[in-house]
């Protein structure tokens, strides 16, 4: 999707300049952090939207390889899956706020408050990036594809089947001799 049909379904302003949570659909992660015109003004120009971490959305990072591997495994068991960015870090999960207080896995970090969470225009999908940024899973429905209606990840569902992906990413390597 291009920018121009995100501007056609009032994901962005009327040229009126108005906007609200209400045109852009139910995300109270981006809403509540008070920054949701700060971020569709940079999404409509094509570019990343800086939103603090721990105001509206916790972020976990992760190896990119071993975050594809857990959102495989999180949809096989029917777990939600928010979104998630791949960039040069690794992979970002977008988490509920306060979801995963103790967090402590391996080759992962949760990203302390007011870290900037770097987040690429809706459209932008992995391997299209914007400053090497893109969506493993984009901020969307998955029943109805509608932009910007989507619910992030729980910290807790997370935890399983990441720690299995770690391992299965540990054995293959143990297996190669690395």
């Amino acid at each position: 999707m291009t920018v121009e049909a995100l501007t056609s379904t009032s994901v962005l302003p009327a040229p009126s300049g108005e906007r609200t949570a209400s045109a852009v659909g139910p995300m109270p992660w981006l809403t509540s952090t008070g920054r949701l015109d700060q971020v569709l003004t940079a999404w409509g120009r094509g570019h990343l939207a800086e939103v603090p971490v721990g105001l509206g959305f916790d972020v976990l990072r992760t190896p990119g390889a071993v975050a594809e591997d857990t959102v495989r495994r999180m949809r096989e068991a029917g777990r939600r899956v928010g979104p998630v960015i791949l960039g040069p870090s690794g992979a970002e999960f977008i988490l509920e706020r306060g979801s995963a207080p103790r967090w402590s896995a391996p080759r992962s970090t949760l990203l302390v408050p007011g870290t900037l969470a770097l987040l690429p225009p809706p459209t932008v999908c992995h391997p299209e990036t914007v400053a090497s940024r893109g969506w493993l899973v984009p901020p969307t429905h998955e029943e109805t594809g509608s932009l910007l209606c989507a619910e992030v990840t729980p910290g807790g569902a997370l935890l399983d089947p990441y720690l299995a992906a770690v391992q299965a990413a540990e054995d293959e390597e143990a297996a190669r001799g690395d």
